[in-house]
């Protein structure tokens, strides 16, 4: 055999194997670990905006908190994406929290979106220590905050501190979704998300806040539309409700606030961790679906019960 005809024979064997490596990492779903300049922001954000919800099954919140994250690091770099860029980026801010975030919304689009690799990975989120016990507004402070409030966000307010649910799912209950038969006062918002990042069960208010929302109800006269949604509110008006009575009454108070009130009392009643994660939407569906005569309505509020006396400002 010739000089040439090893040489060719090599590159044989050497294309053969650089085939397999390839199907190998294919099947294995490895990518490589590459940099890339983008060459248009604004179009590489839209793209993955299409990415993140049809792909990745996000919520539009959630989407948009990323894709204002990604454009952040991308005007810092000027486009440059690589583990210099990233650590720089990552640098301009000390606080852990910031950092979690940033980072949980790079890797989704660097490692998930583009497929530079899975380098992005060697960056890992921030420990912000200890996790410390808060101590949270008692009733009469709670009562306080509440009477300051405009009508219609006193009756968001109980629902919310009753019920456990997010802000968006309570501004996004419609009348059929309360169910008020025999005092079993529950809220279904079981179709509430859509995404694969958030998940909504069922809950249920205490028999004061009930009292308020069916008077609310009749006063609004929605109550015999079952379609109708029940708090046509903005969240950001919502928000401004509630900052408007912080500043009135020096108690710190945010719609998410209560919602850690609730668990914080089921907590202290001695619910369940798995109940109170259901109360609060933190159960995925699968496991609703494949155990749901733990998390049925009956059982549910027999849960529920151990707390009311606790969830209730008695106004």
């Amino acid at each position: 055999m010739t000089l040439d005809e090893n040489a060719s024979s090599v590159l044989e064997k050497l294309d053969e194997i650089l085939v397999r490596v390839a199907r190998i990492e294919k099947a294995l779903n490895i990518v490589p670990d590459r940099e890339l300049e983008v060459s248009d922001s604004n179009q590489s954000i839209q793209t993955y905006e299409v990415f993140a919800k049809e792909d990745l099954g996000l919520e539009e919140n959630t989407i948009q908190n990323q894709k204002s994250a990604i454009q952040s690091f991308l005007q810092h770099s000027s486009n440059k994406i690589n583990e210099q860029s990233v650590k720089a980026y990552l640098d301009t801010n000390p606080s852990p929290a910031w950092k979690t975030n940033q980072l949980k919304a790079l890797r989704r689009y660097i490692r998930d979106f583009l497929k530079l690799g899975k380098w992005i990975e060697g960056f890992e989120f921030e420990r912000t220590g200890p996790r410390i016990h808060k101590e949270y507004p008692n009733n009469e402070k709670l009562a306080e905050f509440f009477y300051v409030l405009p009508a219609d966000s006193q009756v968001i307010f109980l629902v919310l501190l009753s019920s456990g649910l997010r802000p968006g799912e309570v501004l996004g209950l419609k009348v059929k979704d309360v169910n008020f038969d025999d005092g079993i006062n529950m809220v279904d918002a079981s179709n509430m998300h859509q995404g694969k990042t958030k998940y909504s069960w069922m809950s249920f208010i205490t028999n004061e806040a009930a009292e308020v929302l069916l008077e609310y109800l009749f006063g609004t006269g929605i109550l015999s539309s079952p379609g109708s949604t029940i708090f046509p509110l903005p969240i950001r008006t919502l928000q401004e409700h509630f900052k408007d009575a912080s500043e009135k009454t020096g108690i710190d108070v945010t719609p998410k606030l209560l919602r850690k009130v609730f668990a914080d009392r089921c907590e202290r009643t001695g619910i369940s961790k798995k109940y109170i994660d259901a109360f609060c939407g933190r159960t995925p569906r699968g496991v609703l679906e494949s155990h749901y005569t733990d998390y049925s309505p009956s059982r549910l509020r027999e849960e529920y019960n151990k707390a009311e006396p606790l969830l209730a400002l008695e106004i």
